[in-house]
């Protein structure tokens, strides 16, 4: 029923945008500080259309599984939901391209994964952090080897570490902290990375990772 409702709402008072192809839902009303048109011109300017091919429709509102989670945004049978209350218009811009990510590695995990070479890269890069933080911290059994999401390494990057003091000792390993929690959160981030902010550091730190989200975006292109 709200679907409905939101698109009836979404055509009054024009709170239906596009980004790279994909229809927006405005399901609640946004920040006040927020100009959500801005933010899907942004998002469309740098993401390349075949990117978001597999996305079928953005929601922004709010829904019971964030609650649930206590997460900002989610990616769920093409589609991304993400929140209606944000701090500011690049919050929100990191949000949805951090899911649209995520919409990516789903549909290109062949291509992202099957040499393993940037499950290697992560490993090496969990190994390095370990070596930090096991001398101020008692690490989660698997911390190395567990590259999948874990939820007692979630907890204890985020809760015990804190992304604060993690993103200090993390600096020359991963673009964020939060990079650390999972291969799939690497990804994530270098995504956004790669498109949002330092392009070459991220170079730099994740020589695989930038080439495999290269090959992505110009996979048009061959």
């Amino acid at each position: 029923m709200w679907i409905k409702e939101s698109v009836k709402k979404g055509r009054n008072l024009k709170d239906m945008y596009n980004v790279s192809g994909v229809d927006v839902f405005i399901k609640d009303r946004v920040s006040e500080d927020v100009d959500p048109e801005f933010v899907f011109n942004y998002i469309s300017a740098r993401i390349p259309f075949h990117l978001a091919r597999n996305v079928d429709i953005i929601y922004v509102g709010q829904f019971p599984e964030m609650k649930k989670r206590e997460i900002n945004a989610y990616y769920e049978d093409g589609a991304i939901y993400v929140t209606n209350r944000q701090e500011g218009e690049m919050d929100m811009i990191d949000d949805v391209v951090h899911e649209l990510a995520h919409a990516v590695e789903r549909n290109n995990e062949a291509d992202l994964y099957g040499s393993g070479k940037l499950q290697r890269e992560f490993k090496l890069k969990r190994e390095k952090l370990s070596t930090l933080l096991k001398e101020m911290y008692d690490l989660p059994k698997g911390f190395i080897k567990d590259i999948d999401y874990n939820r007692e390494i979630d907890d204890f990057l985020f809760k015990t570490v804190g992304y604060d003091i993690l993103n200090q000792i993390a600096v020359n390993i991963f673009v964020s902290g939060y990079a650390a929690t999972s291969v799939s959160e690497y990804f994530a981030r270098g995504f956004e990375e790669y498109f949002l902010g330092k392009k070459q550091r991220l170079k730099e730190l994740s020589p695989v990772l930038y080439s495999t989200i290269d090959k992505l975006v110009h996979l048009e292109d061959q």
